[in-house]
């Protein structure tokens, strides 16, 4: 198998325009993420009252986010070599880009990848707005109707959804990665270049493509791609979930869950009411050390 899978498809890989942090900040608030800028920060509030930067994996000095500290909530964020922290942070990161290659795949990865490339699936990247909002609907309601996701469920309505898809045409810098069956869109993928670093939003699959195994390939085709665009230092694929079939899925697939030092910025009476009502949550909040998440088998195999 080559570096791509599919050779003849070169010419349609994507190539990602840089955003700067305000300009993904504002896709963000465009697409009903919470985004709020605090002093020289942005900042994503993910629940109420609890915050951490928009770019969660890169560290700050303390300095520069004293100020936020003034505004009543939780705030945490990953802290500059020798910095004092409390806690920990745990981004998931494909590192090293460029040197992406199948065959160093572990074996159970790489058998799922090729047998997406073995189905008649069609990857290309979605220009077209009104292509995408008429396609991308019953995917998201498929993909709505199994999991149950909860962030912004209004799109579930019609219209909600064509404003939602509009909300992402209005940000060209934004590259949607679609996978078809024939002249059926099965599932798609929203990613962005910020700075130096592509992030990969939610992935939306709708029940036939699980079967498909179109998950694995467009995650070959966005790694495949930023192989090829050298100011890509890395890949970021969310925060270390909850679910632990989805982190062993992406760790499988050469993903690094790191822990990087962080300071979580709470007053007192707000963490005592936290351990009594959620201590899970708050136990969630610290995090894990690089020793917790090789105990807990969230290491690189």
């Amino acid at each position: 198998m080559s570096a791509l899978g599919i050779a003849e498809l070169n010419a349609l890989l994507p190539c990602w325009p840089k955003m700067s942090v305000e300009r993904y900040a504002a896709f963000e608030q465009a697409t009903r993420v919470s985004a709020v800028r605090i002093g020289e920060l942005w900042w994503q509030r993910p629940r109420p009252f609890f915050y951490r930067p928009l770019l969660p994996f890169k560290k700050y000095h303390l300095a520069e986010t004293q100020k936020a500290f003034d505004t009543a909530g939780i705030f945490q964020h990953a802290v500059e070599d020798g910095q004092l922290f409390n806690s920990y942070l745990n981004p998931v990161f494909f590192e090293n880009p460029q040197d992406y290659d199948v065959k160093k795949l572990h074996d159970n990865a790489r058998r799922s990848l090729k047998k997406a490339l073995r189905n008649p699936i069609a990857v290309r990247r979605m220009l077209d707005e009104e292509e995408f909002s008429g396609q991308a609907y019953p995917v998201y309601l498929s993909f709505y109707q199994r999991t149950k996701y909860g962030f912004d469920t209004g799109r579930k309505e019609k219209a909600n959804f064509v404003r939602w898809s509009h909300s992402v045409f209005q940000f060209p810098e934004a590259v949607i990665l679609g996978a078809f069956l024939g002249s059926e869109l099965v599932s798609f993928e929203i990613s962005c270049l910020v700075e130096n670093t592509l992030i990969l939003k939610t992935i939306v699959t709708s029940d036939k493509a699980l079967k498909l195994n179109t998950s694995d390939l467009l995650l070959h085709y966005y790694r495949s791609a930023a192989q090829e665009q050298t100011e890509i230092h890395g890949i970021y694929d969310s925060m270390l979930s909850e679910n632990k079939g989805l982190n062993n899925y992406k760790i499988m697939r050469g993903a690094t869950v790191m822990a990087l030092p962080a300071f979580i910025h709470i007053r007192p009476g707000l963490l005592w009411m936290l351990r009594k009502v959620n201590g899970a949550a708050c136990m969630r909040l610290h995090g894990f050390s690089t020793a917790q998440l090789k105990f807990k088998g969230f290491a690189n195999p």
